[in-house]
């Protein structure tokens, strides 16, 4: 099996690592000083469990690449203009795709591009940086990919891939709903990622504020109350037990958005919690919180 890791920053880098290590094919597509450090010197991986390099096959050019077997993308959202034009030239009507971004909309962008049928959704919980370009600092005992068809079947290609790629240093999970997976991580990422960046605070210092934690949670409720709107199903999400879990990893809680910010890098903003306040504007429903988070940001979207 061929597979190629489409914008390979830190979480599409470590996923590389780890199933080159499997033994399957891989090539990471990524640029700059971090394909140079990768081209040149291999990838290192600093995990929870051990720190280790990699001979890895690493490009910045496409023009020779594919058709792969499979590809995950995972470049950050505000590169989609420039990056999903290249899904179609290295793919074809057998490349499987799974989509691994931030926000609830990725797969229907994707599909603008490649056929839907080939297009897997999903969700991806992990603490990872690059902590220089060619080092990948990955962070805490959690390393998950959630995925799922968009009719919830337990398909045969959902459980081949489970099946050749699950590992404790990369939990591969079947979603009962990839949809409600989705939102869930929204109702996570979208609020404590962007509350990080507009204080400019660690979760640690966020959640010993005075009035941190009563933000997260209000923010949490109103992303929540909007996945509802949408017809998702998300009766079982606990925010007081999703709260406390975040609390147990304070500081090693990182945020990809505030890292963009001090980098000067563009904000993913528009299509994470800005996404849930304009689709509260079709609803009607006004959402305080997270308005005033979502503006707060406007003027460092561009980096």
């Amino acid at each position: 099996m061929e597979i190629a890791i489409l914008g390979a920053g830190s979480v599409g880098s470590y996923y590389g690592a780890v199933l080159k290590n499997k033994g399957f094919d891989v090539t990471l597509i990524c640029r700059g000083e971090h394909y140079y450090q990768i081209s040149t010197n291999g990838l290192f991986i600093k995990s929870n469990w051990g720190n280790y390099n990699v001979e890895i096959d690493s490009t910045d050019n496409i023009d020779n690449l594919g058709p792969f077997d499979l590809i995950f993308y995972t470049p950050k959202l505000y590169s989609n203009e420039e990056t999903l034009p290249i899904l179609s030239k290295i793919s074809d009507d057998n490349t499987l795709i799974i989509t691994i971004q931030n926000g609830v909309n990725s797969h229907n962008e994707i599909a603008k591009f490649v056929d839907k049928k080939n297009i897997i959704p999903a969700a991806t919980f992990i603490e990872a940086e690059i902590e220089s370009p060619g080092v990948i600092l990955q962070q805490g005992s959690s390393a998950v990919v959630e995925f799922g068809e968009l009719d919830n079947s337990k398909s045969n290609r959902l459980l081949d891939i489970h099946k050749k790629f699950d590992s404790k240093f990369l939990s591969f999970k079947i979603s009962e709903n990839i949809l409600s997976t989705l939102w869930e991580k929204m109702i996570i990422v979208g609020a404590f990622g962007t509350i990080m960046t507009s204080f400019r605070m660690s979760f640690r210092e966020l959640i010993d504020s005075f009035y941190g934690e009563k933000i997260l949670r209000e923010t949490m409720k109103e992303i929540l109350c909007i996945g509802i709107a949408e017809g998702i199903e998300l009766g079982s999400v606990n925010i007081d037990q999703i709260v406390t879990g975040l609390k147990e990893e304070a500081d090693e809680m990182t945020s990809s958005m505030f890292n963009d910010l001090k980098n000067k890098k563009p904000l993913e903003i528009d299509r994470i919690l800005g996404h849930v306040v304009s689709l509260a504007k079709e609803h009607n429903i006004y959402l305080p919180h997270s308005s005033v988070l979502v503006s707060s940001l406007e003027n460092f979207k561009r980096g």
